[in-house]
């Protein structure tokens, strides 16, 4: 979304092809929006039901390569009728990066997960061979959150390019005076709610308050003490601010946005790119790692209290995320490789 607002404000038309949920609000930021194919968003993940990691990620690729046949097609579709100039394509659209791949004008790829090894980039993009591949590869993270290597060419980091809809903390959770603690799980279904029941469960006699943010669980389904609040949705920024520890699944995004502030991160990965973040957690001294095979109350609480300690190595994470260039920068490689 950042990038997208500053192309925008540079004078670009954006035109955006969405889930069906997202298209009004972006339509209401100066975007013309329209849904992708329901028969994309019909194929949900399922990697969640596998008893094993492999066996999550052989599930998982079923998915992509299901929906491949669709967002190809929905892509050639958008390119006839749109007709630009230039084109973003996310990593995880498979079908719609090789349209991409033989389209003939030049375009971009999204990359919001850890990216593999160099050797392996291009082909866990999706893209057969580097002469077809993407002539700018947009990656949101930034050094030292990621190991100094040779990166593959067209790659640019750009720093996290965080983003939530607008929203307000409940009343009586502003009055709130302890220190926060954000506890996260996955925008996509994963079963990963007993992240969130481990959590009220671990630090419910801790001095924090606790703040669950569940997008994909009810909310109803938990025992909430009394130094918790739990919700379906919050502008995790505003928590953020007062925080002293962020819980999440290890996804890219919740976790990026809480060290982009400079508060440490317990991470919990149940799956997908997950264990990855959360060894860069670890590797890089601003937070923890415990994996959801180990999930329980008393090494959670020992998790977090220690994360709480990494707030020097939070910080330095912070400086290299501000200092990457974050939108203005994806704005200006758009316009010089592709423009």
């Amino acid at each position: 979304m950042p990038i997208l607002d500053e192309l925008r404000r540079r004078g670009h038309e954006v035109v955006l092809r969405t889930l069906a949920k997202e298209v009004e609000a972006m339509r209401s930021r100066g975007f013309e929006a329209e849904a992708i194919s329901p028969e994309i968003e019909a194929l949900a993940m399922e990697d969640w039901r596998a008893r094993t990691v492999v066996g999550g990620h052989v599930k998982g690729m079923r998915t992509l390569r299901a929906r491949a046949r669709h967002d190809s097609r929905d892509l050639r579709r958008a390119l006839a009728e749109v007709q630009p100039e230039t084109l973003i394509v996310d990593v995880l659209a498979t079908g719609a990066l090789g349209a991409a791949a033989s389209w003939d004008r030049p375009w971009a790829c999204y990359r919001p997960f850890p990216l593999p090894k160099p050797r392996l980039a291009f082909k866990l993009l999706g893209i057969a061979a580097p002469a077809s591949a993407a002539r700018l590869h947009l990656y949101p993270s930034a050094e030292p959150f990621e190991n100094r290597r040779r990166w593959p060419e067209g790659l640019v980091m750009v720093g996290p390019c965080a983003w939530e809809p607008p929203g307000k903390l409940p009343a009586a959770l502003t009055a709130v005076e302890k220190p926060l603690v954000l506890v996260t799980t996955s925008t996509e279904f994963q079963d990963d709610g007993r992240l969130a029941k481990t959590a009220l469960e671990a630090l419910a006699e801790e001095s924090l308050h606790v703040v669950a943010t569940l997008p994909s669980v009810s909310p109803d389904r938990f025992e909430v003490p009394a130094n918790a609040t739990v919700l379906r949705f919050a502008p995790h920024t505003s928590i953020l601010s007062r925080a002293v520890c962020a819980v999440t699944h290890g996804g890219m995004g919740a976790t990026q946005k809480a060290l982009a502030m400079g508060v440490p991160v317990c991470a919990v990965p149940f799956g997908r790119d997950q264990p990855q973040v959360a060894r860069r957690v670890e590797a890089a001294s601003a937070g923890t790692r415990l994996p959801a095979s180990r999930l329980n109350p008393q090494r959670l609480r020992t998790k977090v209290r220690e994360a709480i300690a990494c707030r020097s190595g939070a910080e330095r994470i912070a400086q290299a995320f501000a200092a990457a260039g974050g939108a203005a920068l994806a704005a200006d490689e758009i316009e010089q490789r592709l423009l």
